[in-house]
């Protein structure tokens, strides 16, 4: 049998990344920091997920095992050695943590393993490969006769559940058409990976944002409750379909397309029934997530770009600059900004909005 070997035995790893490698008939191995997910991988050589949209159906997940990164690093380095494919799901600011114990896998192999950084980051891969490179145990020559790099797109829903992990149906792996391969079953594989990244961010994370911070003004504490309101959604579908035409622009997009995808990894995916998220979670940071070249801020100025309108996307704008919460180091400094210099000059420093522009006062007039 084939193996994976996947760092990170979290939710997105077990219940995202291994699935796609286990219906694709590998064997994982698991490698993990974290003693208890090691040792509840290893209890029964499998686990249990249960897919929301199919009434919890049970899913059975088997032929894996785990090993501790700290502990036993002799076996992933055997296991590295091994592997036909390896991935990530460790977050992009733990792939340097990861990178050593990697290396010193790869400088045992002497064929290609495809090496793929599963994580919600812009060129997941290239962070993990520069990594590499920096823990200075294996030269760029070796990494070229032993990997083969390709960047991801990744996105989808997954909380503990009971004795397991549940998982929506709606997901999304895109994967660069380098490899000369396609080695994981249901994943997609892309000639230009850059605009599915920036399809997600300018689509799902925008709406994501967006269905907070208009649900925050308008009094909810769940998102889900929030997206329930026809008001709401109106406006979320409203802002995110702004972001599609300035996406179908820039890139060629077809519009059904991204209305389906809209639909699928946005509006159905997040109310779900049983889903919950606290407003409070999904708004937090509000400066970053408002900043000129973010989920908000980013399609809004596509959009000036091309003539497009984007009136919904600065209503949202309007909304996160109202948000607080004095537990969001982010909210309380945003608005002790506005307190301090007033509105107008908060729009341009937190946006980058130019304060003689249509899109200032448009801003403005929702304040």
């Amino acid at each position: 049998m084939k193996t994976a070997v996947h760092f990170g035995a979290g939710k997105i790893g077990r219940g995202f990344i291994a699935e796609l490698l286990h219906d694709s008939g590998y064997k994982i191995v698991f490698v993990d920091v974290v003693d208890a997910l090691v040792d509840l991988v290893n209890k029964e050589h499998k686990y249990n997920l249960y897919l929301i949209d199919k009434d919890h159906e049970k899913k059975i997940i088997d032929n894996v095992e785990a090993f501790s990164s700290i502990k036993e690093p002799e076996r992933v380095i055997e296991a590295i050695k091994e592997a036909e494919i390896i991935t990530t799901s460790v977050m992009a600011t733990n792939l340097d943590k990861i990178a050593p114990i990697l290396a010193k896998g790869l400088c045992e192999r002497e064929d290609q393993a495809i090496v793929m950084a599963c994580e919600n980051a812009i060129m997941g891969t290239n962070i993990l490969r520069d990594e590499l490179l920096k823990t200075g145990i294996i030269s760029e020559e070796k990494l070229v006769t032993v990997t083969n790099f390709a960047n991801t797109a990744v996105d989808r829903m997954v909380f503990d559940y009971k004795d397991g992990i549940e998982i929506g149906g709606d997901f999304e792996l895109a994967i660069e058409d380098v490899l000369g391969t396609r080695p994981i079953v249901g994943a997609e594989y892309v000639d230009d990976i850059g605009k599915y990244l920036q399809r997600k961010i300018y689509m799902i994370n925008c709406g994501h944002a967006l269905s907070a911070y208009f649900g925050f003004v308008a009094g909810y504490d769940i998102l889900q409750d929030a997206l329930r309101d026809p008001e709401i959604q109106s406006e979320v579908r409203a802002a995110v379909l702004e972001s599609a035409s300035a996406l179908e622009q820039e890139y060629g997009f077809k519009h059904e397309d991204l209305v389906e995808y809209m639909e699928g990894m946005l509006i159905r995916r997040f109310t779900t029934p049983g889903v919950k998220d606290d407003i409070a979670r999904v708004a937090r940071e509000p400066i970053r997530k408002i900043s000129p070249n973010d989920r908000i801020m980013g399609p809004a100025f596509m959009c000036e770009k091309y003539g497009l309108d984007n009136t919904h996307l600065l209503k949202g704008v309007a909304c996160a600059l109202k948000y607080k919460n004095d537990d969001d180091e982010q909210a309380v400094e945003l608005q002790n900004y506005i307190k301090d210099n007033g509105i107008e000059k908060a729009i341009s420093h937190f946006t980058g909005i130019d304060a003689n522009s249509d899109m200032f006062k448009k801003v403005l007039d929702y304040m």
